[in-house]
């Protein structure tokens, strides 16, 4: 295997220095061309996957050299080369979000199982009414991104909209006045661009239903200002298997929306919450129902299916967002056998703390795996882990033997 890697080492030299004379050119110009012929794509800009492709030829390109010159087998070729950019694989989104400014947990996750990534999306800043970007504070923003370039990582960022307050709805004030939400479009191309983001993930979350059209017309404004200067466009939005007036979702009108972005993270999670009474996270028959109804209106080829790392503590002192850590905290120190629930392919257990009863509902590997299985089912680009550091740690091997 080390005359394999040195050869590796000894190829990868001779490329760089091809690249940095301009030698590369060679082989950028063809694969442009067969873009433009086989798909009448003009520039990477007017097809969201055509930069993956360019990377994908090249990736097996170079595969191939090592292959056939180097002689270097294809199991032995290291991920970062040949398996990161297959065509069979599935994309991984990880969630990046920060409790305060110094909060190293999913900076750890990130730092340990990033090879496994393909993009992180920190959640870095928020959409006020009039347009502007407040950023949030993080201390550990340089190494997030110093850690995403040295590793090939693709960073989009996360902007969410400002949270109604006293009876104002921020979100409402954006979208219904054209102006403001041409500010925020060139605000967010100029955030990108100063920050070295290579897109952009918008979370608008709890939309009036009555600006259902309006919220389409932001991002359609967004997509025409964008795709140009060749960043990628993303939303998350809500489950829904209906469109009746009463449902959070309503406001996204998938068939329309999915025209205008290259990606879109179905966050399918908090089937249960703070305002229900105790039951999975995520249910898989919720889950899988959702789903379908998405498939309806978007094409599976921009789709990511969004999975939890966290779960749920209900007692009558309320709820409480736990991580996996401290759900096996939990279960250690309390001696518990968690259950499961076949139905809803999701762990859960019960203990009684200083006299106080509790009911936990959790993910873990095994319902993640169950998760994996509709990806592959469907056929969807990929999966979304909200977020980065909540997860069990043998959620990335699952990744590893089922999404890859």
């Amino acid at each position: 295997m080390f005359r394999y890697q040195t050869r590796i080492v000894v190829l990868l030299l001779v490329l760089t220095v091809f690249n940095a004379i301009g030698s590369f050119t060679l082989y950028a110009s063809p694969v442009d061309d067969f873009l433009k012929q086989a798909g009448n794509v003009n520039t990477a800009s007017e097809m969201s996957s055509s930069g993956d492709l360019k990377n994908l030829l090249l990736g097996a390109l170079l595969g191939n050299l090592l292959n056939r010159i180097l002689k270097v087998p294809l199991d032995q070729i290291p991920g970062d080369i040949y398996d990161r950019n297959q065509s069979n694989s599935k994309e991984l989104i990880g969630f990046y979000a920060e409790n305060w400014a110094n909060d190293t947990e999913a900076l750890n996750s990130l730092k340990q199982y990033g090879d496994k990534l393909q993009t992180v999306t920190p959640f870095w800043g928020t959409i006020n009414a009039d347009g502007t970007i407040t950023s949030k504070t993080s201390n550990n923003r340089a190494e997030v991104m110093r850690y995403a370039e040295e590793n090939h990582i693709k960073v989009t960022v996360l902007l969410n909209n400002a949270k109604s307050t006293d009876g104002v709805i921020p979100v409402h004030q954006l979208l219904n006045n054209e102006q403001y939400r041409l500010n925020a479009a060139a605000n967010i191309e100029d955030y990108l661009k100063t920050n070295g983001f290579s897109g952009v993930n918008i979370d608008f979350e709890m939309i009036p239903p009555e600006d259902r059209d309006v919220f389409t017309a932001f991002i359609q404004e967004l997509d025409s200002r964008l795709r140009p200067a060749g960043y990628t466009l993303g939303i998350s939005v809500f489950p829904k298997s209906d469109e009746t007036t009463n449902d959070v979702a309503i406001a996204y009108d998938y068939a329309k929306l999915a025209k205008h972005v290259d990606k879109v993270v179905l966050m399918t999670y908090d089937n249960h919450g703070e305002w229900s009474g105790p039951g999975p996270v995520a249910d898989i028959r919720w889950v899988e129902k959702n789903l379908k109804y998405a498939l309806q209106f978007m094409p599976k080829n921009k789709i990511y299916l969004g999975i939890p790392g966290y779960g749920y503590d209900w007692s009558v002192n309320g709820v409480t967002t736990v991580h996996y850590k401290q759900v096996a905290e939990i279960i250690a120190q309390y001696g518990i056998q968690p259950k499961w629930d076949q139905e809803a392919k999701t762990p859960y257990f019960t203990y009684v703390a200083a006299g106080i009863e509790h009911e936990v509902w959790f993910e873990n590997s095994n319902s993640v795996a169950s998760k994996i299985d509709l990806i592959h089912k469907y056929d969807l680009k990929g999966a979304a882990l909200w977020r980065l550091g909540q997860e069990d740690p043998g959620f990335w091997q699952v990744v590893r033997d089922k999404l890859r």
